[in-house]
C-alpha cells in the first residue's frame, strides 16, 4: 500500500523491506539530487510525541491522506499492508486481529479481552463491535508490535491499532469528498474546521458510504454483504493563547447495517477421516448440499432463515449496530512535566443474525421427499472411503444481541525538561465495562441420532462487567547523547463477575417424519423449559515490567534492543453447557518478547529502512475448541507456543516524482505443548498439536507500492500514480493444521489529477484488480471448511473539493 505522495506532505507511513536496500544503493544516481529529502514522521505510540526513526518499538504509520486515497476504509482493508499484521473477518460484530501469530478469539464474549487492542485517540476501545466501523478524516493510524503492557496496558500482548483523529485548528478549511463505483458503491465525506472563538477551535466531519452486496442469498434472493453506513464526529479544542491549559472534547456516532455474510462450505481436509472431532465423520453436509442444488459461484448461498419459538415468520441473515463515544482530553503544563486527564465513554449497541454454515434443510423446502433424494445423491456420488452422509444435514443459525458500556479514566505526568538527563511518565488508569449479551441458538436437522443435540434452541443471556485498575511508571536514564537506558513496569488488577443464563426453550425433531406434527412446515415440538441462572466471578492481577536499550552512534542510524513482558485477561466463555462450566473461568494468557531493532536515514535524507528482529515466548495460551461431549465451545489455557520472526520496513524517494516503498515480515511460530480436547478416533487419545503452526498466521508478508508524479508547465505534478501490492503466503486456520488457505497477493490501482493552486482532485482507482478469490474467514466444520471470501474486484472514482 502506497502512502500520501504528494510533494512536500508530511508522509506518515513508513514501508520496509531489508531487500530494498540492495536494490536501493543501486539507484543512487545523479537523479537524487533532485529527490526530495523525507519529513520527519511523528508518532505517540509511548504516550509522548517522538519521532519515528527515534522510538525504540516496531511501529508502522499511515497518514489519513494515505487513507483516504487507497480506499482503507477499516482494519479488514488495513490488514497485510503493515507487516506481520493481518486479520480475520467473522461478522462485522466478531473482528480478529492477528500480529506477529497473537490473535483476538472468542472476543464476542462479556468477559474476554482482545490479545491485540484498538485505542481511539488515546482511549482503549475494549468490544470489536466498537472497532470495526469505518475510518474517516484521520491524522494517521499506527500498528503497533509486540506487547506494550507499561504505557498501554493489559491485552496489548501481540500489539496495538492506534487510531488518531485529525484535531481543530484555529484556521478556516474544508473538504467535500463524493465517490462512485461498482457494486452501486456510494461515498460522501468531509469535513469543516475553524476557530470558533479566540480561544475555541472547532472541527465537524462526516462520511455516509453504502454498495450493493458483493454476494447473493438465492434462496431469498437477496443480496448480503452489502453496506449501510452514516458517521459523524464533532470536537471542540479549548486552546488559549499563552496559557497552559489545552482542553479536547470529542463525540462520535456510528451506524450501520448489512444484509448479513455470505457464508460458503468447501469441501475441506482429506477424502479420508481427518483425526479431528467433529470430522472424525466426514460428513459434509453442506458442500454436498450445494452439490446436489448445483451450486458452483461461491458468491451465491442458500443461507437459512430462523424462526424462532413464538417469531411469527422467518427471518433472514442481518447485522445493525449503533455506537456513541466521548473522550475528554485536558492537558495542564508545567515548567518540568506535563499534567494529562483522559476519559472516555462509548456506548454501543448491535443486533445480528447469521447462519453459520450458509446451508441447511430450507434449502431443500422443507420437503422430507426431497430429502430422500439428496440422501440418495450423496450415497450415490461421493468417492470411494469418503464417510459424507446426507442424512445428517443439519443447520445452526445463530442471533446475537449486545449492548455495551463503557468508561475509562486515565490520570498521566510526563516530564518536560530538555535539559535533563532523566526521562520519567507516571500514571494511574480505571475501565468499567457493563456488557449485557444474548445468545440464541437453533439446531434444525431432519431425523435424531447422532446430531440429536443439535436439535432444538436454546437462549443465553448474559450479563457481565468488567473493572480494570492498574498503576505504570517509566524511567529513563541518559548515560550521554548516544545511549539511553529506560525502565518501567505496570500493575494491573483485573475483575471479571456476572451472571450467565442458559435456557432449552425448544428440543425435538423440526422433520422428523415420523412425526405428524412435524410434517407441516414450520411445526415444532416443545419440552418444559429447562435451564440454570448462575453467577461468576473471579479476579487477576499481574506485574508486566519493560527494558530498553538504546544507542544513537549518529544522527541517521537508531538502535534498540527490549525485554517486555504482557497478558491478556482471563475471562469466562459466554454460551456454557451447564453451571460447572458457567463458573470455571479461563486463566491470563501471557509473553515474553525479547527484541532489537534499528532504525536509519541513508540516502542523505532520502531514504529510510528500519527493521527488527524478536522472539516471544508465550505461555497459557487461550485456545477455544469444540468439546465432544457438549458440542459446545470451550476455552481453556490448553498451550504453549514459540514465535520468532524479522520485520523490516523501507520508503525512498528515488527522485521528487518517485517514491517506492516496501515492507516485509517472516514468522516462524508454533505450539510448543498442546493436547486438544479434541480424540483421535484410531488412537482414543487426545489429539497432539505441539509442533504445529499458530492458526491464523502467514509465515511471510510482503507490502510493495510505486508512487509516480508527472507533468509540465500549468500542470506541473499534477498528475498522480500509484500501484500497490500486498501479498500473503498460505496459512493455517485451526490449531490442527488441516485447514488451508493458499498464499495469494492483492493488486490496487489509482490514477489522480490535482492541478496546481487548485481546489479539486479528480482520481479513479481499482482495488483487487486482479478479482483475487481469497478467503478470509475457514471453520473447520463436519469435513468442510465453511469459508468467508474477501472483496471481490471494485473500482469507481472520486471528485475531492477543498475549501
Amino acid at each position: 500500500m502506497a502512502l500520501s505522495f504528494v510533494r512536500r506532505r508530511t508522509s506518515a507511513r513508513s514501508v520496509a523491506s531489508i531487500a530494498l536496500c540492495a536494490s536501493a544503493a543501486a539507484m543512487l544516481t545523479a537523479d537524487l539530487a533532485s529527490a526530495q529529502v523525507l519529513e520527519e514522521i511523528v508518532v505517540t505510540a509511548q504516550r509522548r510525541e517522538t519521532s519515528l526513526q527515534t522510538t525504540p518499538i516496531a511501529i508502522s504509520a499511515y497518514s489519513g491522506a494515505t487513507l483516504e486515497a487507497d480506499k482503507i476504509f477499516t482494519v479488514t482493508d488495513l490488514a497485510n499492508s503493515a507487516p506481520a499484521f493481518s486479520l480475520t473477518a467473522g461478522t462485522p460484530l466478531d473482528v480478529e486481529l492477528n500480529i506477529r501469530g497473537i490473535t483476538n478469539t472468542r472476543l464476542d464474549s462479556p468477559s474476554a479481552d482482545p490479545s491485540v487492542s484498538t485505542f481511539l485517540d488515546g482511549v482503549y476501545v475494549g468490544r470489536t463491535g466498537d472497532l470495526n466501523f469505518d475510518f474517516y478524516d484521520l491524522e494517521r493510524i499506527e500498528v503497533i508490535r509486540g506487547p506494550q503492557g507499561v504505557l498501554l496496558g493489559k491485552n496489548v500482548v501481540g500489539g496495538a491499532l492506534s487510531i488518531i483523529t485529525a484535531k481543530p485548528t484555529f484556521d478556516s478549511s474544508g473538504k467535500v469528498l463524493v465517490s462512485y463505483g461498482n457494486y452501486d458503491a456510494k461515498l460522501v465525506s468531509g469535513y469543516v474546521n475553524g476557530g470558533l472563538t479566540d480561544t475555541v477551535a472547532g472541527r465537524f466531519s462526516f462520511q455516509a458510504r453504502q454498495h450493493d452486496g458483493y454476494a447473493r442469498d438465492v434462496l431469498h434472493d437477496r443480496e448480503v454483504e452489502n453496506l449501510d453506513s452514516v458517521q459523524a464526529r464533532a470536537q471542540l479544542l479549548f486552546s488559549p493563547e499563552g496559557s497552559d491549559w489545552k482542553t479536547r472534547l470529542v463525540v462520535d456516532y456510528n451506524k450501520d447495517s448489512t444484509n448479513g455474510i455470505n457464508v460458503v462450505p468447501v469441501e475441506g481436509g482429506t477424502p479420508s477421516c481427518e483425526d479431528s472431532y467433529l470430522r472424525t465423520n466426514c460428513t459434509r453436509p453442506w458442500s454436498n448440499l450445494r452439490r446436489f442444488l448445483g451450486l458452483t459461484d461461491p458468491r451465491v448461498n442458500v443461507a437459512q432463515s430462523v424462526q424462532y419459538a413464538g417469531d411469527a415468520y422467518p427471518t433472514q441473515q442481518f447485522m445493525r449496530r449503533e455506537g456513541v463515544g466521548v473522550m475528554l482530553d485536558v492537558e495542564k503544563s508545567f515548567d518540568k512535566f506535563v499534567f494529562n486527564s483522559l476519559t472516555g465513554y462509548r456506548n454501543g449497541k448491535g443486533n445480528q443474525l447469521y447462519d453459520q454454515t450458509g446451508s441447511g434443510p430450507e434449502a431443500l423446502g422443507w420437503d422430507v421427499a426431497r430429502w430422500g433424494q439428496y440422501v440418495a445423491f450423496v450415497a450415490a456420488t461421493k468417492p470411494a472411503g469418503n464417510g459424507s452422509n446426507g442424512a445428517l444435514l443439519f443447520a445452526e443459525p445463530v442471533a446475537e444481541r449486545a449492548r455495551t458500556k463503557q468508561f475509562s479514566q486515565e490520570f498521566r505526568l510526563t516530564s518536560n525538561d530538555p535539559d535533563s538527563a532523566i526521562e520519567w511518565i507516571a500514571g494511574v488508569y480505571f475501565k468499567h465495562d457493563d456488557i449485557h449479551k444474548i445468545d440464541h441458538f437453533i439446531g434444525e436437522t431432519f431425523l435424531g441420532g447422532p446430531l440429536a443435540t443439535l436439535s432444538g434452541e436454546t437462549l443465553w443471556d448474559n450479563n457481565g462487567n468488567i473493572e480494570n485498575y492498574a498503576g505504570f511508571g517509566q524511567i529513563a536514564f541518559k548515560a550521554s547523547d548516544q545511549f539511553k537506558v529506560s525502565v518501567g513496569a505496570r500493575y494491573t488488577e483485573d475483575k471479571k463477575s456476572g451472571t450467565v443464563s442458559g435456557l432449552a426453550i425448544a428440543t425435538g425433531d423440526r422433520f422428523n417424519p415420523t412425526d405428524t406434527a412435524a410434517l407441516t412446515p414450520l411445526a415444532r415440538t416443545y419440552a418444559a423449559g429447562t435451564g440454570f441462572d448462575t453467577p461468576y466471578s473471579e479476579s487477576w492481577n499481574k506485574f508486566t515490567p519493560q527494558a530498553i536499550i538504546e544507542f544513537t552512534p549518529n544522527d541517521d542510524l537508531f538502535l534498540y534492543a527490549t525485554v517486555a513482558k504482557g497478558f491478556k485477561g482471563g475471562g469466562y466463555d459466554d454460551t456454557p453447557a451447564n453451571p460447572a462450566q458457567a463458573t470455571t473461568p479461563y486463566d491470563p494468557e501471557k509473553v515474553t518478547n525479547y527484541e532489537v531493532g534499528f532504525k536509519s536515514t541513508l540516502a542523505d535524507g532520502r531514504m529510510r529502512l528500519n527493521a527488527s528482529v524478536f522472539y516471544m515466548d508465550y505461555t497459557d495460551l487461550q485456545v477455544t475448541q469444540t468439546n465432544a461431549a457438549c458440542l459446545c465451545n470451550l476455552t481453556d489455557n490448553a498451550a504453549s507456543a514459540s514465535i520468532k520472526g524479522i520485520e523490516a520496513e523501507s520508503e525512498f524517494a528515488v527522485t521528487e516524482q518517485v517514491r517506492l516503498f516496501l515492507s516485509g515480515s517472516y514468522v516462524k511460530s508454533k505450539y510448543k505443548d498442546f493436547l486438544e480436547s479434541a480424540i483421535n478416533p484410531s488412537t482414543g487419545q487426545r489429539l497432539d498439536s505441539s509442533g504445529n503452526r499458530l492458526q491464523r498466521t502467514p509465515e511471510t508478508q510482503i507490502s510493495a507500492g510505486l508512487d509516480f508524479t508527472a507533468g509540465s508547465g500549468k500542470w506541473q505534478d499534477a498528475f498522480n500514480f500509484r500501484i500497490n501490492y500486498t501479498y500473503q503466503s498460505d496459512l493455517y486456520w485451526a490449531t490442527d493444521n488441516i485447514a488451508r488457505e493458499p498464499s495469494y497477493g492483492l493488486l490496487d490501482l489509482r490514477a489522480a489529477v490535482s492541478p496546481p493552486d487548485s481546489n479539486w482532485s479528480f482520481a479513479v482507482y481499482g482495488k483487487n484488480v486482479t478479482d483475487k478469490l481469497y478467503r478470509v474467514n475457514i471453520i473447520p466444520f463436519f469435513g468442510e471448511e465453511v469459508s468467508q471470501y474477501g472483496a471481490p474486484a471494485t473500482y469507481g472514482a472520486d471528485l475531492t473539493l477543498k475549501f
